[in-house]
């Protein structure tokens, strides 16, 4: 229990610190950021210490769940958990049971092969389980499907790859089944330490390169929307302390002129809807007012319906618009009991610049499309009264609008007007999405505060990557596969070197000491047959010096036989004596031309000599294809002609047999001679004996001639063989090889 208690704890402390450092190493970060090096840590542990890990797991991913929600403010819902958790447990548990084999045999390092097909299924294989679940839960985790899902598929398939490729061999080889020793073990973990090391600064370079570009592109998008927005504001400040200047230099100025100067100083492009003119009438001048502008002062009662306004001191009522024709709706309109509710118009008149008022829904057009009032006290000439109002109707939403599209490409703008506890929505919808990065830029408009929202179309995850992110996410993972493939092949090579030194030399063992065991037989059999051979002829020199020494005629026949008999044994020693040399290599074969038909003559008359006193007979048959003069020695032939035309009537169990002699050419002036011993004898005069039996047995066996003959053929690189037709004629074939035939005449 104690030792099971430690292995889960050191399982958690991992958890907790791959947990830990992809907080503190990926940025931005989301829920999805941790979970392909968890993935492959597990793999690692379970293979390690077996299944049981899966429970730590499961507490430790719910446990850093908790703590990321708190920590990061990330709203992380139950079933990005569970799956994340499944996924993990499934692909931990895939692994160990594809690697099972390996792991039991232990195996994994014994071949380059092994170790290949053990990191790929640890790895590639397995891997592709989490990465397709990273991306549901991506999914789920953005509420939305729009977006590349590519490298978010790619980036947590290789963070998986790497963990498991770079913990599985450390944790096995501090198991110690390997048998490694302490340095290879030692080198394998710092090389992969530092591999690992180099790969994750490479990683966060590039990532630190991203951020720094999507945060250059934010900085230029809040100057280029800062430095549009203050342009136009100042356009529409321009055209107001213009139309201020004319009014307050003029003692009065008619429709026509309003209308007039208008036209000139306004900007088709500008954001301004409505130029008006609201001067400052008297309660005693209102009805001249009226009747000379044939419009009576109105304002706006709580039902927001216009009626006649009130009696008071003072008026403000909209004499001249710009449009005239479209806005002549607005003329008798008084400015300062009906702005009461957008700005303070006793501001205004203390001012001495324009303020602007809080958006507000016009009846100019879209109730959507809010308006801002910019508005400019106009003084008398002395500066000591108040002449009247210059009112800008300014509405920017097909301003912000252009901006939008000119300026950016991938962000979304969002502008509101923060001046007051309660905010108006200038442009745009807010991002509601929480990986999304977002930056603010405030800008002040004249008493007016402007809140300006930046924020990304699509998660980060989501984005599309450039090449050089693709780049170095590719070359890490690759990089860093085969670096871990090359390390461990190594050792893995090593040990394959080690087996089959260790094979080579088992198999070298085993020949030498077969071949030490046939040498010492045939050297044993030779020495033995020699001693035997000798006693026999010593015995047989002493009696026939006694035999000569009786001198009786009787005898003479006896002596005879005993002198064959020894020229026999003489014959015979001579034999072992040729097979020892054979053996250890002694006996060469010569190359010399001579006449080979002569030779054959010469052989035929010896055997006709030999075969006349035994009632034997053998018919020499030599082939056209059989050259006169050939390359070859003369003497190692006739060492095994003779016997073999000896043996031959004992072997066939006839008394007539038939030589033919043919060649067969080759390529390089090279040939083989072709010996065929076939019986002549009729039906009637020959011994049947069985045709199996005289196939299998060895012709060597037959007698010491014949395995002289047999050994003799192969010095020469040629064979013997034995063998029947159907018809039960035997037939036995010598073949050697001439190193030269010399075609002559």
């Amino acid at each position: 229990m104690p030792n099971k208690l430690q292995r889960f704890s050191f399982a958690f402390i991992i958890y907790l610190i791959v947990c830990t450092g992809t907080i503190l190493f990926i940025d931005p970060f989301s829920f999805v950021s941790f979970i392909g090096p968890v993935a492959g840590v597990t793999t690692a542990l379970v293979i390690f210490m077996g299944v049981n890990v899966l429970f730590i797991t499961a507490i430790a991913i719910i446990a850093f769940s908790g703590f990321l929600s708190w920590y990061t403010q990330l709203n992380i819902d139950l079933a990005m958990i569970v799956l994340a958790v499944l996924a993990i447990m499934l692909q931990s548990y895939l692994a160990k049971q594809i690697v099972s084999i390996e792991l039991h045999q232990q195996n994994w390092l014994k071949s380059r092969k092994a170790l290949f097909a053990f990191l790929f299924k640890i790895g590639p294989l397995t891997g592709l389980v989490c990465a397709s679940t990273i991306v549901v839960i991506t999914i789920l985790d953005n509420e939305k499907m729009t977006g590349s899902l590519f490298y978010v598929f790619v980036s947590s398939w290789s963070g998986s790859i790497l963990f498991a490729i770079f913990f599985t061999p450390l944790f096995l080889l501090a198991q110690q089944k390997q048998q490694l020793s302490a340095s290879k073990r030692l080198f394998i973990t710092l090389a992969s330490f530092l591999a690992f090391i180099t790969i994750g600064l490479l990683y966060k370079t590039s990532q630190n390169i991203q951020l720094r570009d999507r945060q250059d592109m934010f900085t230029q998008v809040k100057h280029e929307v800062k430095q549009t927005i203050e342009q136009e504001v100042e356009r529409v400040v321009s055209e107001v302390n213009s139309l201020s200047a004319f009014i307050s230099a003029s003692d009065q100025v008619t429709l026509s002129e309003f209308t007039l100067f208008t036209e000139k100083t306004s900007h088709k492009s500008s954001s301004i809807k409505v130029l008006e003119w609201a001067p400052i009438i008297e309660h005693d001048q209102r009805e001249s007012y009226e009747t000379i502008s044939m419009n009576p002062i109105m304002e706006r009662s709580d039902t927001t319906k216009l009626q006649i306004a009130k009696v008071r001191k003072r008026y403000a009522p909209v004499h001249h618009a710009f449009s005239h024709a479209v806005n002549r709706v607005t003329l008798g309109f008084d400015v300062l009991t009906n702005s009461k509710d957008v700005i303070s118009m006793a501001e205004v008149m203390n001012s001495n610049s324009i303020i602007a008022s809080a958006p507000s829904n016009l009846s100019l057009g879209d109730y959507n499309n809010l308006g801002i009032l910019f508005i400019s006290s106009v003084h008398t000439k002395n500066k000591h009264d108040i002449q009247g109002f210059v009112v800008a109707v300014v509405q920017f939403n097909d301003f912000f609008s252009q901006l939008s599209k000119l300026t950016m490409n991938d962000v979304n703008l969002f502008i509101e007007d923060i001046s007051s506890e309660e905010s108006y929505i200038l442009y745009g919808q807010q991002s509601t999405n929480r990986n999304n990065h977002v930056e603010q830029l405030t800008l002040d408009i004249f008493s007016r505060q402007w809140q300006i929202s930046f924020s990304e179309l699509q998660p980060w995850q989501m984005q599309q990557k450039s090449w050089q992110a693709w780049g170095i996410l590719l070359g890490a993972t690759l990089g860093g596969m085969l670096f871990q493939l090359l390390i461990l092949m190594m050792v893995a090579y090593s040990s394959e070197l080690s087996i089959q030194v260790r094979r080579k030399t088992q198999e070298l063992i085993i020949a030498k000491e077969l071949s030490e065991k046939e040498s010492t037989a045939k050297t044993v059999f030779l020495k033995t047959l020699n001693k035997e051979l000798q006693a026999p002829l010593k015995a047989i020199n002493v009696f026939v010096e006694q035999l000569r020494e009786t001198e009786q005629k009787q005898q003479k026949t006896i002596i005879t036989n005993i002198d064959l008999s020894q020229k026999n044994m003489s014959h015979l020693l001579d034999m072992v004596t040729n097979l020892s040399k054979i053996e250890s290599g002694e006996l060469v074969v010569k190359s010399e031309v001579f006449d080979f038909h002569h030779f054959l003559m010469r052989i035929d008359e010896m055997l006709k000599a030999q075969n006349a006193s035994k009632g034997r007979s053998m018919t020499l048959v030599i082939d056209p294809s059989v050259p006169h003069f050939i390359s070859s020695d003369e003497l190692r032939i006739q060492q095994f002609l003779l016997p073999l035309c000896a043996s031959i009537y004992e072997l066939y169990n006839v008394s007539s047999i038939r030589l033919t002699i043919k060649a067969h050419s080759h390529q390089f002036n090279m040939a083989t001679l072709l010996f065929v011993f076939t019986d002549s004898d009729d039906e009637h005069t020959r011994k049947k004996i069985p045709i199996v039996n005289s196939i299998v047995r060895d012709i060597s066996q037959c007698s010491t001639q014949m395995a002289m003959v047999k050994e003799i053929c192969q010095l020469m690189q040629g064979d013997l063989s034995f063998g029947a037709t159907k018809s039960d004629e035997k037939i036995l074939t010598a073949a050697i090889k001439i190193s030269q035939i010399i075609n002559s005449q």
